[in-house]
């Protein structure tokens, strides 16, 4: 004969052998989320299209999945000093691109580098950023396409002279401009 406390020891060891699993399987779930490595500096040059002079951010997805609704933002923050503190005062510079669909997953096989996108600036960053209390903050989000998971991802660059470099970034699984 099955006793009362034997059901309840029963309901009881159900119900915390299902939380247990379900943070478990939130644990694995929150380790699948995007990984994107962003350029440390942002590569001046001649577009091929048009001759005029564009500025690039590169970023490089190193998750072995395709990440999906990526969204991203450049701002040129001014700090002003005020008697009380400092205020950040921000504008956005657009991209040529500012929302992709999907990028593709890591994979150094891969010859068309499709896990590697370019973010193209078509105005002129330098003459926008006008003293040294100024810098560039890139930021992008994306979604893990197993997961759906979001991460949100920023770099910032300081100073012009060490954030501008004139050339191209190499092919490939690399964030260096030549």
């Amino acid at each position: 004969m099955i006793r009362m406390n034997d059901y309840l020891l029963a309901i009881i060891i159900g119900v915390l052998s299902s939380f247990v699993a379900s943070l478990i399987f939130l644990l694995f779930l929150t380790r699948v989320r995007p990984n994107i490595v962003i350029s440390n500096q942002i590569a001046k040059s001649k577009s091929l299209k048009t001759g005029e002079l564009v500025y690039i951010i590169r970023i490089i997805n190193k998750t072995k999945r395709p990440i999906i609704d990526i969204k991203a933002q450049l701002h040129l923050i001014n700090l002003v000093v005020m008697p009380g503190g400092v205020i950040k005062n921000t504008k956005i510079i657009a991209l040529k691109t500012s929302e992709i669909m999907e990028i593709s997953k890591f994979d150094s096989k891969d010859k068309m580098w499709n896990y590697a996108y370019r973010f193209i600036v078509d105005e002129n960053i330098e003459t926008k950023w006008e003293n040294s209390h100024s810098f560039l903050r890139f930021k992008i989000s994306a979604k893990d396409s197993l997961s759906g998971f979001s991460r949100v991802f920023s770099k910032n660059y300081h100073t012009k002279i060490n954030s501008i470099q004139e050339g191209k970034f190499e092919a490939g699984n690399s964030l260096e401009i030549k």
